[in-house]
């Protein structure tokens, strides 16, 4: 019987997953989990977090009723540098099925973290950027940036993007293979003076410290903080989020896990009521966004389980219908 359970479990790559869920499904997949979590019918226990000499290691459950599904995302993180062939987050994404606790599939979780989080980028840039924002900033070119990039480009009519990176390497080779795919212009700059340029700034380090100040950044600025998941790192500054509105993907998770938000709390710079609401609740309509061109937005994120469950669900599904099909 235990043979027959574990051979039915389906096992997706990430070439499996690149060709069931698009940058664009991914982003619908996005507004029902956030919506989801925000009206309480998702559930997403606290997560697991430990470092382990090189590696940072992640485990995070999610569970829905409505769907009969539960997800459960094991990561490992290098913090130590690339190894050369193989990327810096590697781990699995398990989806299970709610009432009898099977592994329906195992599936490439590092494919699937940098869908689910360009996703994540994709439907806040979708609600809360200007209609007409034409250039983005991308700071942090590993996997994440790349799918924050592709995102974007997915909601808006991008004409143009600047490329951050302290690695120039990385840099290039994100340029090199989105230009080709997007068909626009794309330049790798140093100077944060070319922010003021972008419409659309998304940050994905792993940075200990703001990388830029409000002097760099212009009116109607929509900025994507993805990185900072933990409470020694910082990507925004804090006189930028104050001079702002700030959307989160969760109140109870930012306010626990990113030094965003930790350490200007703690040194009274602001309190959590700087929070205006979560994304999910824009989603719903409980709350109001963007409200002009001349505000500054920022959506906050460090990430949910529930982001993993619906697009693990999305491409098992997926996955199912095109069998049914052959």
């Amino acid at each position: 019987m235990s043979d027959q359970i574990f051979k039915d479990i389906k096992i997706l790559s990430s070439s499996d997953i690149s060709n069931l869920m698009s940058m664009e499904e991914a982003i619908d997949a996005m507004e029902s989990a956030f919506a989801s979590y925000s009206d309480g019918t998702s559930h997403v226990p606290q997560r697991y977090v430990s470092g382990i000499k090189n590696l940072n290691l992640f485990l995070k459950p999610a569970y829905n009723e409505s769907l009969g599904r539960a997800s459960v995302k094991i990561i490992a993180q290098k913090t130590d540098g690339n190894v050369e062939g193989l990327p810096t987050i590697l781990g699995v994404v398990l989806l299970l099925d709610l009432k009898t606790g099977a592994i329906l599939s195992m599936m490439d979780g590092a494919c699937i973290t940098a869908l689910r989080t360009g996703a994540a980028g994709g439907i806040a840039t979708k609600i809360l950027a200007r209609n007409n924002a034409a250039t983005v900033a991308i700071i942090g070119c590993g996997a994440q940036g790349k799918t924050q990039l592709e995102a974007v480009c997915s909601v808006r009519e991008i004409k143009r993007a600047f490329l951050f990176d302290i690695h120039s390497a990385a840099a290039n080779n994100l340029k090199t293979e989105m230009e080709e795919k997007l068909k626009i212009p794309i330049r790798v700059v140093k100077d944060p003076e070319n922010l003021k340029e972008a419409d659309i700034i998304c940050t994905a380090t792993h940075s200990e410290h703001p990388l830029f100040g409000q002097k760099h950044i212009s009116k109607g600025t929509h900025i994507n903080a993805i990185g900072s998941y933990k409470p020694n790192m910082q990507e925004v500054d804090p006189a930028v989020i104050k001079s702002g509105r700030l959307f989160v993907d969760s109140r109870e998770s930012v306010l626990k896990e990113s030094g965003d938000l930790i350490k200007p709390i703690n040194e009274n710079i602001f309190t959590d009521a700087v929070i205006e609401s979560e994304i999910g609740e824009l989603i719903s309509k409980k709350a109001e966004g963007r409200q002009n061109n001349h505000e500054i937005t920022i959506f906050k994120s460090v990430g949910l389980g529930v982001q993993d469950l619906f697009v693990a669900n999305g491409i098992y599904e997926k996955y199912l219908k095109q069998k049914r099909a052959e």
